[in-house]
This record gives C-alpha cells, sequence and structure tokens, in this order.
C-alpha cells in the first residue's frame, strides 16, 4: 500500500480492520527514507480537507498520520503543525482532542530534541503558539472550574483539553503531569516571591536570602522587602506608564491607605486585633495587591499596545491577585468577628474588596 493509499484509507476507511492496515503501512512509510518523504507531503497536502472528515474515527486515524509525521518533521513544519494543533483541540469530540495532545507531544519533542540549536525565530514560534494556548484558556476559562484542584477532577471540557496540551508542552514527557493550579508552566518558588509563608528550603532561591536576613519586625517592612526581591526576579520592562497614570491604581491605592490608617487607630487605641494571625496576613497581602494589581495593569497595557505581549506572566499574575484578594477578605471577615471599635470602618473596607474583585481579575 502506497503512503498515497494509506492516508486514503485514514480519511474513508469503514472499519477498524482498514484502519489499523492503514496506520501500519503508514508507519512502515516513515521508517523508509524514500517513502517518509511521499507520506510527509501527502499528509501535508491534506491537512486543509481535514475539516471535511466526519467520522471521529477517521479523524483519529488521520491524526495519528501527522502524529508519525511530526516526529519526524515538527521541527522544520512547526507553524504548520501548531495551526493544526490550535485548529482542532477545539473539536467538540473528546476523542479528537485527546488524539490532539498525543500528536503535540511528538511534534515537542521533535521541536526540543535539539533546543540548543533553535534559532531566536523557532523561539519565538514557540513562545507565540504557548500564548495562543493561553488566550483559548481565557476564552473557555469557566469559574465552576475553581472548585477543582486536580486536573484530572475537571469534567471533560476544551478547557480540561487546553490545560493538558500547556501541561505537556510545559512538562514535555510527563503523561501524568496533574497538577492544575493556573501558574501557566511558573516554577514552584515563584510562588516565594509572595506569600507570607514561604517554603524556607535551602534549595529555594528565594527563601535561601530570606533565611540569611533578619526576619523585620514589621510586617510593612517585610511586605516591601519581598515586593523587592520579587522584582528583582521578573523581567524588567522599559517604557511603561508610572503607577499614578492607571487611574483604577490610583483607586485600588485609596482603599488600602484606608486599610492602613484603620490599622493606625485600631493600633492606637491598643485593640487586639491588630496583633492576630488575620491582621498580618492583611498587612501583607495588601502590600502584594498593590504590587501586583500594577503589574496586571502593566501587563494589560503592553498586550494592548505593543507586540511585546507575555501572557504567561499575565496568567500567573491573575492567579496572585486572585490568592490575594481570597486572603484580604478572609481576614477581614475573621477581624470583624472580634467586633473591632472600628467596626463599620472595616465592614465598609471588605465590601469595597469585594466590589473591587471582579475589576481587579478582569483586567
Amino acid at each position: 500500500m502506497t503512503p498515497e493509499e494509506s492516508i486514503k484509507k485514514l480519511k474513508e476507511g469503514k472499519s477498524s480492520d482498514e484502519l489499523k492496515e492503514a496506520k501500519r503501512e503508514l508507519k512502515r512509510a516513515f521508517k523508509d527514507e524514500i517513502e517518509k518523504k511521499a507520506a510527509f507531503r501527502k499528509i501535508v497536502n491534506d491537512l486543509d480537507q481535514f475539516s471535511l472528515i466526519d467520522r471521529e474515527k477517521n479523524k483519529i486515524a488521520f491524526i495519528y498520520g501527522l502524529k508519525l509525521a511530526a516526529g519526524e518533521n515538527g521541527k522544520e513544519h512547526f507553524p504548520l503543525f501548531s495551526r493544526f494543533i490550535i485548529s482542532n483541540i477545539q473539536d467538540d469530540s473528546g476523542n479528537v482532542r485527546k488524539a490532539i495532545i498525543e500528536l503535540a507531544d511528538s511534534l515537542i519533542s521533535s521541536m526540543l530534541l535539539k533546543s540548543d540549536e533553535l534559532s531566536k525565530e523557532d523561539k519565538e514560534i514557540f513562545s507565540r503558539f504557548i500564548d495562543e494556548i493561553l488566550i483559548l484558556l481565557e476564552n473557555y476559562y469557566d469559574s465552576e472550574y475553581d472548585k477543582y484542584v486536580n486536573l484530572q477532577d475537571l469534567p471533560p471540557s476544551k478547557y480540561k483539553s487546553l490545560e493538558m496540551l500547556l501541561g505537556r508542552i510545559m512538562n514535555p514527557g510527563k503523561k501524568d503531569f496533574f497538577s492544575y493550579d493556573k501558574k501557566a508552566g511558573m516554577p514552584e518558588w515563584m510562588d516565594c516571591t509572595w506569600r507570607r509563608n514561604p517554603c524556607m528550603k535551602k534549595e529555594c532561591p528565594i527563601c535561601s536570602r530570606i533565611r540569611n536576613i533578619e526576619e523585620a519586625t514589621d510586617l510593612f517592612d517585610r511586605g516591601e522587602f519581598f515586593i523587592e526581591i520579587a522584582e528583582e526576579e521578573e523581567d524588567k520592562r522599559e517604557d511603561l506608564p508610572e503607577p499614578e497614570e492607571f487611574p483604577f491604581y490610583i483607586e485600588v491605592r485609596d482603599w488600602i491607605d484606608r486599610v492602613v490608617d484603620i490599622s493606625e487607630k485600631s493600633r492606637q487605641g491598643g485593640e487586639f486585633w491588630i496583633f492576630t494571625e488575620e491582621a498580618a496576613d492583611l498587612f501583607w497581602y495588601i502590600n502584594v495587591l498593590s504590587a501586583k494589581l500594577y503589574r496586571q495593569l502593566c501587563n494589560r497595557y503592553m498586550m494592548e499596545n505593543s507586540d511585546d505581549r507575555n501572557f504567561i506572566d499575565y496568567r500567573y499574575t491573575k492567579y496572585v491577585l486572585t490568592e490575594s484578594i481570597k486572603k484580604i477578605k478572609k481576614a477581614l471577615k475573621e477581624i470583624l468577628k472580634s467586633k473591632p471599635d472600628q467596626r463599620e470602618e472595616i465592614n465598609l473596607a471588605f465590601e469595597k474588596i469585594a466590589d473591587l474583585e471582579e475589576r481587579v481579575l478582569n483586567i
């Protein structure tokens, strides 16, 4: 059976036996140097016809053939394969999406086989591919998914398939990669740049520095110290607006200043809540909110005004903002339970952050 006949069987075959035979013949063709080129050309030429294939089994069989082609010629034809993946990872069939993820495995393996030989152009194409996936994730996101901790627990959906695809890309070769934390492939130590209770492991590039510094007693100073470290670790971007140039940043900063004023009044009045863990969390995470809000506003500015867009940082920053606001709201709720003298003002502060939350997360 020639490569052309194999491809035709994959597209039009009616029985499972026909599809299996076509797969075997195509696999054999990809082991022969001359037929390999013919098989690849035939598959590539038929890509535009893929959308006309009706039967799910034939679609999956054809993707199998494309997987072989990607394993052989993925690096040379990465834009072609990546466009096909982006288009068909949105297929209504979950089985087709699974096949696309397997295709992506072959493509990424081919692309990264000699990653030290990747040109600047190759890296830019690869980066744009990841950006497209992240955009699709935002499009298919549903707040219902937030209640799930593990990727395998998510209900079958295009969103889950995209999360799996991103996980395969960020962790090539790890097919059992089940983390689901919206960190877009960021290393674990990045969380230590903003969490109040970092991991403090010796091997952590952030905590290894903190361990050598005496802990400051003022929580505001400690918050600013962590933010300074975080900014050292993150990319420096020039020609960005100053914080005061964003009206929404000023609005949130005004709210933060009011919280600080409330806490200062409580401190002077000798109220107990000011010395609690909830107060410590509150003071810490309003610092994080201030720093990350500005960063996210800059991310949005770059997305709208420049080709230098970083969707991974955008997604991770949204995750940090989400977690920080959760901590702030929880702290305010607990403080209110202690019936502080500033209860009315603290309650207004809680209502305001609840109002600001949606706008922050929709930047």
